[in-house]
């Protein structure tokens, strides 16, 4: 598969799964005239050495990305790379995946055991990295269980592989000037935005600011019914000076766009 046919597929398998994407995006369409460019499209996994971060960008670097930087968030017990293409119009691909030695053996034992149920031969067609859970459903209660030691786990186990997020380039908008300007239309919309580190993360001098929705809830099966649970979100990023990273810091926050509300 092209890889602009393959980046149609993701967008379509995302935004199809959580509708309320496409909201957002007629929302920015409805007051920008230039054309919605990508910034960036996230992957989540596992270090496990049948799905990690090098596993998963086997495609992408296939079809010409090449590895840009490795990331470690230690607070969040994870490690990303990062990926470009020499092509400016394709976006970049950040994959991260959870250090599962950090955990509860309970949890090391209950993704291993659903890592082992991946037919090897699927993870190395494109089809997989957009393709939601690639074993048996988990219950819901095990969900909750591995939720308590951390969101991103529990979140991969029920959703699967599919892009966790797309990223509006608020560089590139004519309408929109800056995010504060856009935080205030989708608020004003309905839309919820993460402030775990202030609405805004990251700043000029950095290089980068980056915000973004709160995932809202959606359905997915588990093996004993129905729940809802946060889905995917999107997001938003100015970048500054031709700067093409990633700040850890701001990355730790909106990693948080995924977390489940408490239902006190």
């Amino acid at each position: 598969m092209k890889i602009n046919d393959f980046l149609i597929k993701m967008w379509d398998d995302y935004s199809n799964l959580n509708p309320y994407i496409n909201k957002v995006l007629d929302l920015i369409k409805d007051k920008e005239s230039n054309k919605i460019i990508n910034d960036h499209i996230a992957l989540r996994t596992f270090n496990h050495k049948k799905v990690n971060r090098h596993t998963l960008s086997n495609y992408f670097i296939n079809n010409g990305y090449k590895p840009f930087e490795d990331l470690s968030f230690t607070q969040k017990k994870l490690k990303a790379t990062y990926y470009l293409h020499p092509d400016p119009a394709l976006p970049r691909i950040f994959i991260s995946e959870l250090l599962l030695e950090n955990f509860s053996d309970e949890l090391q034992r209950i993704i291993n055991d659903k890592v082992n149920e991946i037919d090897i031969e699927s993870i190395f067609k494109p089809e997989f990295l957009s393709s939601g859970i690639p074993w048996s459903p988990i219950d819901y209660s095990t969900y909750k269980k591995i939720q308590s030691e951390s969101d991103y786990a529990s979140w991969v186990l029920a959703m699967g592989y599919i892009a966790n997020h797309f990223t509006v380039s608020v560089t590139d908008c004519s309408f929109f000037k800056n995010l504060t300007q856009l935080n205030s239309y989708l608020k004003d919309n309905g839309f919820e935005i993460n402030s775990s580190g202030g609405e805004i993360k990251g700043s000029v001098s950095q290089g980068l600011e980056q915000s973004s929705i709160m995932a809202k809830d959606i359905e997915i099966k588990f093996s004993d019914g129905s729940y809802k649970i946060p889905g995917c979100y999107y997001e938003f990023a100015y970048r500054y000076n031709n700067f093409n990273g990633f700040i850890t810091k701001s990355a730790n926050h909106i990693f948080e766009s995924t977390n489940e509300k408490s239902k006190d």
